[in-house]
């Protein structure tokens, strides 16, 4: 009977250490991995070069300031046109009283929710309108700016916008005595002075600043370069470099051209132009 018991142990003792160490035979014939020197294994080791040389082959190529410069050349004989020459204005290189009232206009109205279309549209009747002369403006009547303003499609906002040109009129002449190039003394030149100082003209908000930036660097040459962020989006789609020094060169540091180049990206971008430079 003792023997039997004794038995019984050692077959269960048995039987525990085969449970301890489970799957054992199984590794012993698993075959060990390829460890190199770093402690990775081989199979680690292989996708690790796999990946680098994978992002080796996407780094960005340099750039190349003679290919930036020839499509720049060919996106301004394009579509380079000043916004002051679309609007029919006389001398549009000219930092005259009615040339910035225009270029106001403009950020005021085409930063607004409707058709870019019809807002330009809705500006040049402004001009037809004879409203770039800040005395023309300020004889208007409210009637007459909303007819104005209907005649141009601008429609959704007209009353708003009548009564914004009214108080334009009166803001210009009583702050800048009549002239709103006296905003560029106010802001001793300093392009984020020149932007605060926008944005106090009620119906120009962020984007409306970035529009008058875009289209008066030509004629305020203080706030170039410049581009909105739209307008660098697309630059950056049609090859124009990374950033604003490229684009800077490529135009020779010129702020007339810089205003051009801005107005042929907005128009490229508003008339889905882009593959044409991509």
């Amino acid at each position: 009977m003792a023997r039997t018991r004794a038995q019984g142990r050692q077959k269960t003792n048995n039987q525990s250490g085969t449970e301890e160490n489970p799957g054992k035979s199984a590794g012993q014939k698993r075959a060990r991995p390829e460890v190199g020197d770093d402690g990775v294994d081989g199979q680690e080791q292989k996708i690790g070069a796999s990946l680098s040389k994978k992002h080796k082959s996407e780094a960005p190529k340099p750039v190349d300031g003679s290919e930036i410069q020839r499509k720049a050349e060919t996106i301004l004989k394009k579509y380079g046109t000043l916004t002051l020459s679309d609007l029919g204005l006389s001398n549009p290189s000219s930092s005259s009283p009615e040339n910035v009232m225009a270029l106001v206009y403009n950020a005021m109205l085409t930063s607004a929710r409707i058709s870019h279309g019809l807002a330009f549209k809705s500006v040049k009747c402004l001009i037809e309108a004879g409203y770039q002369d800040i005395e023309t403006l300020s004889k208007s009547s409210w009637k007459e700016r909303t007819e104005v303003l209907t005649k141009g499609g601008y429609t959704r906002y007209r009353e708003k916008t009548a009564t914004a040109l009214g108080e334009l009129a009166e803001f210009v002449g009583t702050r800048y005595d009549g002239d709103i190039n006296n905003l560029l003394s106010k802001a001793n030149s300093e392009p984020a002075k020149v932007r605060e100082l926008v944005k106090e003209i009620k119906g120009i908000g962020n984007v409306g600043v970035d529009i008058f930036c875009d289209t008066a660097q030509g004629i305020w040459p203080c706030l170039a370069p410049f581009l909105d962020p739209r307008s660098m989006k697309t630059a950056k789609q049609c090859g124009l470099g990374e950033g604003m020094d490229d684009m800077w060169e490529a135009v020779g540091k010129d702020p007339e051209d810089m205003c051009r180049l801005a107005a042929a990206l907005t128009t490229v971008r508003l008339e889905k132009k882009g593959q044409e430079f991509a």
